[in-house]
């Protein structure tokens, strides 16, 4: 089914009210792949894909990375709309390497 996911750390599941998916609980590097299937089947159709974060315990920096391909592999108009909370320091973590100035990103908080 489009855009689930489940194992013994993570959860994936469709947002219901816009084009994207909620994660819950923990994203280790071997999530990359199954969270960027999921975001680029949305890409083929959507302007802007959520990524929501808002139920996420640990984001390892290698799905930061990810998040930032999938984001500049985007064409404007389309986007990248990441919505987190501040534990997982995100901002930071984005302005850290400069990719808070990514057209195609855009960080919301919870």
């Amino acid at each position: 089914m489009r855009g689930y996911f489940i194992d013994d750390l993570l959860l994936i599941t469709p947002l219901h009210h816009t084009d994207g998916v909620r994660l819950f609980g923990e994203v280790i590097g071997a999530h990359k792949v199954p969270l960027a299937l999921a975001v680029t089947d949305y890409a083929r159709t959507a302007a802007e894909i959520t990524v929501d974060l808002t139920r996420v315990r640990y984001l390892s920096n290698s799905v930061v990375e990810t998040l930032v391909a999938l984001a500049r592999s985007l064409s404007p108009p389309q986007r990248l709309r990441v919505l987190a909370g501040p534990e997982l320091r995100l901002t930071e973590r984005l302005k850290r390497h400069g990719w808070d100035q990514i057209d195609t990103l855009r960080l919301s908080g919870a």
